[in-house]
Protein backbone atom coordinates (compact mmCIF):
# COMPACT_ATOMS: atom_id res chain seq x y z
CA UNK A 1 0.00 0.00 0.00
CA UNK A 2 1.44 3.34 -0.91
CA UNK A 3 1.48 6.32 1.58
CA UNK A 4 -1.29 8.54 -1.00
CA UNK A 5 -3.64 5.43 -0.01
CA UNK A 6 -2.58 5.73 3.62
CA UNK A 7 -3.32 9.40 3.22
CA UNK A 8 -6.55 8.72 1.19
CA UNK A 9 -8.21 5.72 1.91
CA UNK A 10 -11.11 4.68 -0.53
CA UNK A 11 -14.64 4.82 0.85
CA UNK A 12 -15.70 1.96 3.69
CA UNK A 13 -19.41 0.95 3.31
CA UNK A 14 -21.33 0.41 6.56
CA UNK A 15 -21.42 -2.94 8.49
CA UNK A 16 -23.59 -4.03 11.31
CA UNK A 17 -21.49 -6.71 12.94
CA UNK A 18 -17.75 -5.78 12.05
CA UNK A 19 -16.92 -2.65 14.35
CA UNK A 20 -16.65 -4.70 17.30
CA UNK A 21 -13.36 -6.86 17.04
CA UNK A 22 -12.10 -3.59 14.71
CA UNK A 23 -12.69 -1.06 17.58
CA UNK A 24 -11.32 -3.67 20.61
CA UNK A 25 -8.00 -4.07 17.98
CA UNK A 26 -7.79 -0.29 17.65
CA UNK A 27 -8.23 0.68 21.52
CA UNK A 28 -5.67 -1.90 22.46
CA UNK A 29 -3.26 -0.09 19.89
CA UNK A 30 -4.22 3.00 21.60
CA UNK A 31 -3.44 1.46 25.45
CA UNK A 32 -0.45 0.02 24.11
CA UNK A 33 0.89 3.18 22.66
CA UNK A 34 -0.03 5.34 25.71
CA UNK A 35 1.75 2.91 28.44
CA UNK A 36 4.83 2.72 25.59
CA UNK A 37 4.76 6.77 25.61
CA UNK A 38 4.57 6.91 29.69
CA UNK A 39 7.22 4.62 30.04
CA UNK A 40 9.89 6.38 27.47
CA UNK A 41 8.33 10.19 28.94
CA UNK A 42 11.02 10.15 32.25
CA UNK A 43 13.67 9.66 29.79
CA UNK A 44 13.00 12.59 27.73
CA UNK A 45 11.88 14.58 30.22
CA UNK A 46 14.27 17.82 31.04
CA UNK A 47 16.79 17.67 33.94
CA UNK A 48 14.93 20.37 35.90
CA UNK A 49 11.18 18.66 35.52
CA UNK A 50 13.05 15.25 36.61
CA UNK A 51 14.41 17.17 39.65
CA UNK A 52 10.71 19.17 40.47
CA UNK A 53 8.73 16.33 40.18
CA UNK A 54 10.93 12.60 41.43
CA UNK A 55 11.05 12.63 45.32
CA UNK A 56 14.01 10.82 45.70
CA UNK A 57 14.10 8.35 49.26
CA UNK A 58 16.21 8.53 52.37
CA UNK A 59 18.91 6.03 50.80
CA UNK A 60 18.92 7.76 46.87
CA UNK A 61 19.53 11.03 48.43
CA UNK A 62 22.21 9.79 50.45
CA UNK A 63 23.58 8.45 47.45
CA UNK A 64 23.29 11.54 45.37
CA UNK A 65 24.64 13.57 48.62
CA UNK A 66 27.77 11.51 49.28
CA UNK A 67 28.62 11.11 45.01
CA UNK A 68 28.71 14.63 45.65
CA UNK A 69 25.82 14.56 42.26
CA UNK A 70 25.18 17.94 40.68
CA UNK A 71 21.79 18.81 39.69
CA UNK A 72 22.85 17.22 36.07
CA UNK A 73 23.83 14.15 38.05
CA UNK A 74 20.97 13.78 40.02
CA UNK A 75 18.80 14.11 36.82
CA UNK A 76 20.22 11.62 35.31
CA UNK A 77 19.64 8.88 38.24
CA UNK A 78 16.40 10.16 39.26
CA UNK A 79 14.95 9.74 35.93
CA UNK A 80 15.69 6.14 35.92
CA UNK A 81 13.67 5.93 39.44
CA UNK A 82 15.94 3.51 40.96
CA UNK A 83 14.66 0.66 43.36
CA UNK A 84 16.77 -1.53 46.06
CA UNK A 85 15.30 -5.13 45.74
CA UNK A 86 16.44 -8.73 47.18
CA UNK A 87 19.15 -10.71 45.67
CA UNK A 88 16.02 -13.43 43.74
CA UNK A 89 14.54 -10.11 41.96
CA UNK A 90 17.50 -8.70 41.41
CA UNK A 91 18.85 -11.85 39.48
CA UNK A 92 15.58 -12.09 37.47
CA UNK A 93 15.97 -8.33 36.44
CA UNK A 94 19.71 -8.32 36.04
CA UNK A 95 20.96 -11.50 35.27
CA UNK A 96 23.60 -10.94 37.56
CA UNK A 97 26.10 -14.11 36.95
CA UNK A 98 29.24 -12.32 36.73
CA UNK A 99 31.66 -11.27 39.31
CA UNK A 100 30.85 -7.16 41.48
CA UNK A 101 27.23 -7.54 39.53
CA UNK A 102 25.60 -4.89 42.66
CA UNK A 103 23.59 -2.85 39.81
CA UNK A 104 21.96 -2.71 36.37
CA UNK A 105 20.21 0.07 34.28
CA UNK A 106 18.45 -0.50 30.83
CA UNK A 107 18.30 3.40 30.68
CA UNK A 108 15.10 3.36 31.99
CA UNK A 109 14.66 1.66 34.90
CA UNK A 110 18.01 1.20 37.51
CA UNK A 111 17.96 -1.90 40.16
CA UNK A 112 20.22 -1.75 42.74
CA UNK A 113 21.04 -5.30 44.68
CA UNK A 114 19.90 -4.49 48.68
CA UNK A 115 22.74 -5.70 50.80
CA UNK A 116 22.44 -4.88 54.63
CA UNK A 117 25.70 -6.45 55.40
CA UNK A 118 27.29 -3.34 56.99
CA UNK A 119 30.57 -4.33 55.67
CA UNK A 120 29.65 -4.10 52.18
CA UNK A 121 26.65 -1.91 51.72
CA UNK A 122 28.62 0.84 51.19
CA UNK A 123 29.26 -0.13 47.60
CA UNK A 124 26.14 1.32 46.98
CA UNK A 125 27.88 4.57 45.96
CA UNK A 126 29.92 3.24 43.69
CA UNK A 127 27.36 1.31 41.99
CA UNK A 128 24.90 4.12 41.90
CA UNK A 129 27.61 6.36 39.84
CA UNK A 130 28.79 3.89 37.90
CA UNK A 131 25.08 3.91 36.72
CA UNK A 132 24.37 7.03 36.87
CA UNK A 133 27.57 7.76 34.17
CA UNK A 134 25.30 4.80 31.61
CA UNK A 135 22.82 6.55 31.83
CA UNK A 136 24.73 10.34 31.01
CA UNK A 137 26.43 8.35 28.08
CA UNK A 138 23.36 7.03 26.23
CA UNK A 139 22.28 10.62 26.35
CA UNK A 140 24.67 12.52 25.12
CA UNK A 141 24.24 13.84 21.34
CA UNK A 142 25.98 12.05 18.66
CA UNK A 143 28.81 15.61 18.12
CA UNK A 144 28.90 14.90 22.04
CA UNK A 145 29.51 11.24 22.10
CA UNK A 146 32.30 11.53 19.35
CA UNK A 147 34.51 14.13 21.64
CA UNK A 148 34.02 11.87 24.79
CA UNK A 149 35.01 8.97 23.01
CA UNK A 150 38.20 10.36 22.04
CA UNK A 151 38.89 11.48 25.51
CA UNK A 152 38.42 7.79 26.45
CA UNK A 153 40.81 6.94 23.85
CA UNK A 154 43.31 9.26 25.22
CA UNK A 155 43.13 8.20 28.20
CA UNK A 156 42.90 4.11 27.72
CA UNK A 157 47.11 3.89 26.79
CA UNK A 158 47.49 4.87 30.05
CA UNK A 159 45.82 1.61 31.72
CA UNK A 160 47.43 -0.97 29.21
CA UNK A 161 48.94 -2.53 32.28
CA UNK A 162 45.90 -2.48 34.25
CA UNK A 163 44.72 -5.95 34.60
CA UNK A 164 41.63 -4.91 35.99
CA UNK A 165 40.30 -2.65 33.51
CA UNK A 166 41.50 -4.66 30.40
CA UNK A 167 40.39 -7.78 32.04
CA UNK A 168 36.82 -6.58 31.93
CA UNK A 169 37.48 -5.45 28.25
CA UNK A 170 38.62 -8.22 27.14
CA UNK A 171 35.23 -9.97 28.57
CA UNK A 172 33.07 -7.33 27.04
CA UNK A 173 34.65 -7.95 24.15
CA UNK A 174 33.91 -11.41 24.07
CA UNK A 175 30.66 -10.81 25.05
CA UNK A 176 29.25 -7.96 22.91
CA UNK A 177 31.53 -8.56 19.86
CA UNK A 178 31.32 -5.43 17.64
CA UNK A 179 29.48 -3.22 20.28
CA UNK A 180 31.52 -0.45 20.59
CA UNK A 181 28.84 1.62 22.34
CA UNK A 182 28.94 -0.56 25.34
CA UNK A 183 32.46 -0.80 25.05
CA UNK A 184 32.74 3.19 25.34
CA UNK A 185 30.21 3.26 27.80
CA UNK A 186 31.72 1.25 30.12
CA UNK A 187 35.18 3.21 29.79
CA UNK A 188 33.00 6.35 30.66
CA UNK A 189 32.01 4.77 33.74
CA UNK A 190 35.12 3.13 35.23
CA UNK A 191 36.63 6.08 34.50
CA UNK A 192 34.61 8.28 35.89
CA UNK A 193 34.57 6.19 39.75
CA UNK A 194 37.41 4.43 39.63
CA UNK A 195 40.28 6.44 38.38
CA UNK A 196 41.92 9.41 39.81
CA UNK A 197 44.04 12.17 37.74
CA UNK A 198 42.39 11.59 34.20
CA UNK A 199 43.46 13.53 30.95
CA UNK A 200 42.03 17.34 31.36
CA UNK A 201 39.22 17.31 28.94
CA UNK A 202 37.62 14.13 30.71
CA UNK A 203 38.09 15.75 34.13
CA UNK A 204 36.04 18.99 32.25
CA UNK A 205 33.60 16.60 31.00
CA UNK A 206 32.64 14.65 34.52
CA UNK A 207 32.43 18.11 35.97
CA UNK A 208 29.28 17.75 34.46
CA UNK A 209 27.81 15.29 36.83
CA UNK A 210 30.10 15.61 40.12
CA UNK A 211 30.86 18.45 42.42
CA UNK A 212 34.31 16.72 43.40
CA UNK A 213 34.53 13.37 41.96
CA UNK A 214 37.97 12.87 43.78
CA UNK A 215 34.78 11.68 46.96
CA UNK A 216 33.58 9.34 44.09
CA UNK A 217 37.35 7.61 43.47
CA UNK A 218 37.43 7.46 47.37
CA UNK A 219 34.64 5.86 48.39
CA UNK A 220 35.03 2.94 45.69
CA UNK A 221 38.72 2.74 46.47
CA UNK A 222 37.84 2.96 50.38
CA UNK A 223 34.23 0.56 50.39
CA UNK A 224 34.27 -2.63 52.01
CA UNK A 225 34.80 -4.99 48.55
CA UNK A 226 37.59 -2.30 46.48
CA UNK A 227 39.37 -1.91 49.90
CA UNK A 228 39.48 -5.76 50.41
CA UNK A 229 40.67 -6.29 46.80
CA UNK A 230 42.93 -3.91 47.13
CA UNK A 231 44.81 -5.29 50.31
CA UNK A 232 44.62 -8.63 48.46
CA UNK A 233 46.65 -7.43 45.72
CA UNK A 234 49.33 -5.85 47.45
CA UNK A 235 49.61 -8.54 49.78
CA UNK A 236 50.10 -10.47 46.52
CA UNK A 237 52.85 -8.63 45.24
CA UNK A 238 54.78 -8.16 49.15
CA UNK A 239 54.27 -12.03 49.28
CA UNK A 240 55.86 -12.25 45.85
CA UNK A 241 58.96 -10.65 46.39
CA UNK A 242 59.53 -12.25 49.97
CA UNK A 243 59.61 -15.65 48.24
CA UNK A 244 61.80 -14.68 46.01
CA UNK A 245 64.41 -13.17 48.72
CA UNK A 246 63.66 -16.22 50.87
CA UNK A 247 64.66 -18.64 47.77
CA UNK A 248 67.55 -16.59 47.68
CA UNK A 249 68.90 -16.70 50.99
CA UNK A 250 67.86 -20.44 51.38
CA UNK A 251 69.85 -21.31 48.27
CA UNK A 252 72.90 -19.60 49.72
CA UNK A 253 72.58 -21.56 52.99
CA UNK A 254 72.24 -24.52 51.04
CA UNK A 255 75.40 -23.94 49.28
CA UNK A 256 77.51 -23.38 52.14
CA UNK A 257 76.01 -26.38 54.12
CA UNK A 258 77.35 -28.67 51.06
CA UNK A 259 80.95 -26.61 51.02
CA UNK A 260 81.04 -27.02 55.06
CA UNK A 261 80.59 -24.13 56.98
CA UNK A 262 83.83 -23.12 58.98
CA UNK A 263 84.02 -22.57 62.59
CA UNK A 264 84.81 -18.89 61.77
CA UNK A 265 81.95 -18.49 59.45
CA UNK A 266 79.07 -20.20 61.91
CA UNK A 267 77.88 -16.67 63.33
CA UNK A 268 77.36 -15.74 60.00
CA UNK A 269 75.86 -18.54 59.10
CA UNK A 270 73.10 -18.45 61.78
CA UNK A 271 72.04 -14.86 61.12
CA UNK A 272 71.34 -15.60 57.44
CA UNK A 273 68.82 -18.45 59.56
CA UNK A 274 67.59 -16.46 61.38
CA UNK A 275 66.55 -14.19 58.96
CA UNK A 276 65.05 -16.99 56.94
CA UNK A 277 63.11 -17.99 59.22
CA UNK A 278 61.63 -14.21 59.91
CA UNK A 279 60.96 -13.51 56.02
CA UNK A 280 58.99 -17.24 56.40
CA UNK A 281 57.08 -15.57 59.63
CA UNK A 282 56.54 -12.48 57.75
CA UNK A 283 54.95 -14.54 54.98
CA UNK A 284 53.08 -16.73 56.28
CA UNK A 285 50.95 -14.11 58.28
CA UNK A 286 50.90 -12.47 55.12
CA UNK A 287 48.78 -15.67 53.32
CA UNK A 288 46.57 -15.62 56.45
CA UNK A 289 45.37 -12.13 56.21
CA UNK A 290 44.98 -12.65 52.00
CA UNK A 291 43.17 -15.98 52.76
CA UNK A 292 40.81 -14.13 55.56
CA UNK A 293 40.03 -11.12 53.00
CA UNK A 294 39.07 -13.43 50.34
CA UNK A 295 37.46 -15.55 52.56
CA UNK A 296 35.18 -12.46 52.90
CA UNK A 297 35.10 -11.21 49.29
CA UNK A 298 33.67 -14.46 48.31
CA UNK A 299 30.85 -13.32 50.91
CA UNK A 300 30.42 -10.85 48.65
CA UNK A 301 30.13 -12.49 45.58
CA UNK A 302 28.01 -14.77 47.33
CA UNK A 303 25.00 -11.91 47.95
CA UNK A 304 24.70 -11.35 43.95
CA UNK A 305 25.88 -14.86 42.85
CA UNK A 306 24.87 -17.77 45.21
CA UNK A 307 26.06 -20.61 42.63
CA UNK A 308 29.76 -19.32 43.27
CA UNK A 309 32.15 -21.35 43.59
CA UNK A 310 35.71 -20.22 45.18
CA UNK A 311 38.53 -21.25 42.95
CA UNK A 312 39.93 -24.04 45.46
CA UNK A 313 35.87 -25.59 44.83
CA UNK A 314 36.31 -25.76 41.28
CA UNK A 315 39.73 -27.69 40.95
CA UNK A 316 38.28 -30.14 43.36
CA UNK A 317 35.83 -31.21 41.15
Amino acid sequence: MTESQVDNPPPVKKKRHGCLKGCFIFFGLLVVLVVGSALFTGFRDTDANILKNYQPTDVIADIALQDTFTDKGKAMLYRTKPQFVGGEEFRAICAADGIEGLACTNIQKTTFLQIDDPVFSDHKYSAAAHEMLHVAYHKLTDTETTAVNALLDQELPKHKDDSHLTGILDMLKEKKAGDTETMYSELHSKFGVEYADLVPGLEEHYKLYFVDRSEVVRLYQEGGFNSRVRRIDQLNAEGLAMEAKINTLDSTLRSLQAAGVANEDVDAFNVKVNQVNSLIRQYNAKAAESQKLFAEVETFYRYFNPNYQSPAAKTEQ
